[in-house]
């Protein structure tokens, strides 16, 4: 949350000329619903259903730039999808910048508790290990503009390729 992926994803794919496909996009687009609304009347369970199908339906699509929530990760299937997918890059930054990205946004529905700032820290604290082993590669965001992380993450991306 707040590392930039839809940004990043972007001028990923304006850089490969390969389609951006954001998942709460797709998700949004289905159901007719914003995610805040999705997480109110039908859950977070609800919503990661919804987000388990939505991979699922992407493997075996070729030429796209993915950018998942945050969340995506937590459930052994999408790790599943998201490695047939393709490579998986772990936009990171220090704490404090992420939270304060993502505090940006209204439409946070994980931070919409009474301390917005703990949630944030204890979502990052329990997931951070789930990012390191499910991802290919991490970078670290913090200070880089998007197009720099966008260029990182290709160069990095096509080093894997060449091994």
């Amino acid at each position: 949350m707040g590392c930039g992926k839809s940004s990043v994803g972007r001028r990923l794919s304006a850089l490969t000329g390969h389609r951006f496909v954001d998942t709460d996009d797709l998700i949004v687009h289905a159901k007719n619903q914003a995610i805040t609304e999705i997480f109110a009347t039908l859950g977070e369970e609800a919503f990661r259903d919804i987000e388990e199908k939505t991979l699922a339906d992407l493997v075996g699509v070729a030429g796209v730039v993915l950018a998942t929530g945050g969340g995506a990760v937590l459930r052994e299937s999408n790790r599943s999808s998201l490695k047939k997918i393709g490579t998986i890059a772990w936009l990171d930054a220090d704490p404090e910048v992420l939270f304060e990205r993502a505090s940006r946004s209204q439409r946070r529905p994980l931070l919409q508790t009474e301390n917005p700032r703990q949630t944030f820290h204890d979502l990052l604290a329990s997931r951070r290990a789930i990012y390191e082993a499910t991802a290919d590669f991490r970078l670290d965001s913090t200070g880089l503009a998007h197009d720099d992380v966008a260029r990182k993450i290709l160069e990095q991306t096509m080093r894997r390729q060449a091994r």
